[in-house]
């Protein structure tokens, strides 16, 4: 239920904001060019549905690997908190985690050790947040443990491939 109520408040967000841009952009245009209003309600549903297309999926990926290293330790962790902690860990990646991983690419630079940086300092945000959510103390260093290492290997295996072209 967390996922749709998410998935809901980005799309009613997207289209808001899609609607004033392309409600406004449809009065300049000439008169015989322009959408009736149930023609611009179509579109900005349309183009609504691609951001939160993305973040479903986005969405979805962290859901299904906090929920893969729930099932694979035997973590015993509700299917509303796994929900939670892994909107609060997207949350967190789309907004701290950028400010960190800029402020580490200055420090450390673009190599391996960057990555390995990145990740203890997402160990230790995903273990906060699972504790702010009241996920028990191991089960919420497993899942932070876990979490890390996945996207640590998505990064990795995505700059090596940069790299090789």
């Amino acid at each position: 239920m967390g996922i749709i109520i998410s998935l809901a408040v980005v799309f009613f967000i997207s289209f808001m904001l899609i609607f004033k841009l392309v409600y406004s952009g449809n009065k300049d245009e000439p008169e015989n060019e322009k959408l009736s209003f149930f023609g611009v309600i179509f579109v900005v549903f349309s183009l609504a549905l691609l951001p939160t297309g993305a973040v479903a999926v986005v969405l979805f990926v962290l859901v299904g690997s906090t929920n893969a290293i729930n099932i694979l330790f035997s973590l015993q962790i509700s299917t509303n908190q796994v929900i939670f902690l892994a909107i609060a860990i997207f949350i967190y990646l789309f907004s701290i985690d950028f400010i960190v991983e800029i402020v580490m690419k200055y420090i450390v630079g673009q190599r391996i050790v960057y990555f390995f940086v990145i990740m203890l300092i997402r160990i230790l945000a995903f273990y906060a947040i699972g504790l702010f959510i009241g996920v028990i103390q191991n089960n919420s260093l497993i899942i932070a443990v876990g979490v890390s290492i996945i996207i640590f290997l998505f990064e990795v295996l995505y700059f090596l491939k940069t790299k090789q072209k």
